[in-house]
């Protein structure tokens, strides 16, 4: 069994087609086929179940895509670490973080993380929490910035930031004169909310929940600039960080509806896997990040790498 015969049925694996891992590995689909083939020959066990354009792994396929994701995210770190051994004169740093910790939190902190190693190079992926955890999981990122909780249980989280968010509508909204807006008062307004199944969603569904009510939101988005907008051109209403619409409040644009005792919050964290090996362009990032933020608690790498 080859490296690369089991990097082509990787490959293959996280792509669910032969059509696209072919794409990612940039050779003609026929050279993709044969060499899974070759592998199911030598192995004596068929891998992947043909469905038209995609394939569906077999029960052997899903138990040799389980070890190939060790063995490419090892390899992965492996280089990353080699690379980095050069008094971090080399390196990358790959990160996922959601939108608003990649616009107002983390800024300053690659400035300072630049300024301190500029030949260490930066990756970053904006998506959802969801997104960003499959990647860390994966290997594919090395950190991730996300709004907690997070529930699979090979990832760790550590709080980084308590984001309070406000209720927040064009001026001259109706529910202005208001001096307590209640739960039953956004219900009956429109309402411009982040997409169902998210984890900020989840969080704002359990408070409704928790008052017995049911959130139900007339625009969904997972954008919060774009929500923003939205809410400027007095579309509706919406619940969006405070730190993402501090300039818009100051400036008069937008207007934060008063809640009384309801208050809508959630925690962001910073995530990485059970076990992970850390680089040294990853703990020197990690130092950073503790000296400007000064979390609570932290990561304790007694069994990781040193920079």
């Amino acid at each position: 069994m080859y490296l690369e015969q089991l990097r082509y049925f990787h490959t293959v694996a996280e792509a669910g087609s032969f059509t696209r891992a072919s794409q990612k590995l940039l050779l003609t689909q026929p050279a993709v086929s044969n060499q899974i083939k070759k592998l199911e020959e030598d192995l004596g066990q068929k891998l992947f179940e043909r469905q038209g354009r995609r394939v569906q792994l077999t029960r052997a396929g899903e138990l040799l895509h389980a070890h190939t994701r060790k063995i490419f995210q090892q390899l992965r770190e492996a280089e990353g670490i080699l690379e980095d051994l050069k008094s971090l004169e080399r390196g990358s740093l790959s990160l996922g973080t959601v939108d608003a910790v990649s616009i107002y939190v983390l800024p300053k902190i690659f400035r300072d993380f630049h300024e301190k190693y500029p030949r260490v190079e930066i990756s970053i992926e904006v998506d959802n929490s969801t997104n960003i955890s499959r990647g860390v999981l994966g290997g594919e990122l090395d950190l991730g910035f996300v709004t907690l909780p997070v529930e699979d249980k090979n990832l760790i989280s550590i709080p980084i930031y308590q984001d309070r968010m406000l209720v927040i509508a064009p001026k001259g909204h109706t529910l202005a004169s208001k001096k307590v807006v209640s739960l039953a008062d956004l219900e009956q307004t429109t309402l411009i909310i982040y997409k169902k199944g998210s984890v900020t969603r989840r969080i704002i569904e359990g408070i409704f929940e928790r008052e017995d009510r049911t959130l139900t939101p007339d625009m969904e988005i997972d954008r919060p600039e774009a929500m923003k907008k939205l809410v400027e051109a007095g579309l509706g209403v919406s619940i969006l960080p405070e730190m993402s619409v501090i300039k818009e409040l100051e400036e008069g644009t937008l207007i934060s509806l008063p809640t009384g005792e309801i208050r809508f919050e959630r925690h962001l964290g910073l995530i990485y896997r059970k076990g992970q090996f850390f680089s040294p362009s990853t703990i020197a990032f990690l130092d950073i990040l503790k000296s400007a933020l000064q979390p609570d608690t932290w990561i304790e790498p007694t069994n990781h790498l040193k920079a």
